[in-house]
């Protein structure tokens, strides 16, 4: 069975985790959605924070935290 995604489309401006919390909301509705942040496309289904960070950053969330606030001082 394929499944069938609702493509969406995130907010200009939107952060990393705007764009999961909206995917977890069609989650908990029961809707199969996907969308495109920054050339990774995350789905409803399978998101994580941690997941979309890494697909998008090469990171966790975790450690693009630690990368903003200028490493481990």
């Amino acid at each position: 069975m394929v499944k069938q995604y609702k493509e969406i489309k995130f907010l200009l401006g939107s952060s990393i985790d705007e764009a999961v919390e909206e995917l977890l909301s069609y989650k908990n509705e029961g809707i199969l959605a996907c969308g495109q942040f920054n050339g990774a496309t995350l789905y409803s289904d399978t998101v994580t924070i941690d997941d979309a960070y890494k697909e998008i950053t090469g990171k966790t969330k975790a450690e693009f935290d630690t990368y903003l606030n200028g490493g481990s001082h």
